[in-house]
């Protein structure tokens, strides 16, 4: 039986909190380098509003999967531009990088926080004040 959390790490980078992710193995260098590469094309490309989520290799097919969410829906130009960063640095184009809009959140809240507002809209990651732990580890998916 696989154990939970052996196939994912969080990781911050600047104002970006990203959940790296393996089907079947575990994050790594050349990861946590896409990620990098993520949120400076993000941080240079956009109005700060749109944050770097997850960044997922899928081992069965190679397939990279970058995983953006904003606010802003003029910010899914970021996808185009992203895959061909990707490819200039790696040569191929198994990367496929996704641009995800949501609602704004309500900014006035004392418990607002942007990059975790995109993360919960974008189901990478749960409200963590509409569930409690017990029913979260009922519900989170296993690496299988």
């Amino acid at each position: 039986m696989p154990t939970r959390g052996f196939h994912s790490e969080w990781v911050t980078i600047k104002d970006h909190r990203i959940l790296l992710e393996c089907r079947a193995s575990y994050p790594d260098d050349t990861m946590r380098f896409i990620a990098r590469v993520a949120v400076e094309t993000c941080d240079r490309h956009t109005g700060n509003s749109a944050r770097v989520v997850k960044v997922h290799y899928g081992d069965k097919a190679c397939v990279w999967t970058i995983s953006i969410a904003t606010t802003v829906p003029k910010e899914k130009e970021l996808e185009k531009i992203l895959d061909s960063a990707l490819y200039t640095i790696f040569g191929f184009g198994n990367c496929q990088t996704e641009v995800v809009v949501v609602k704004p959140g309500d900014k006035g809240s004392d418990h607002y926080h942007h990059t975790e507002h995109l993360s919960i809209e974008a189901e990478v990651a749960v409200d963590r004040f509409r569930h409690d732990d017990e029913e979260y580890l009922e519900t989170v998916e296993d690496p299988t």
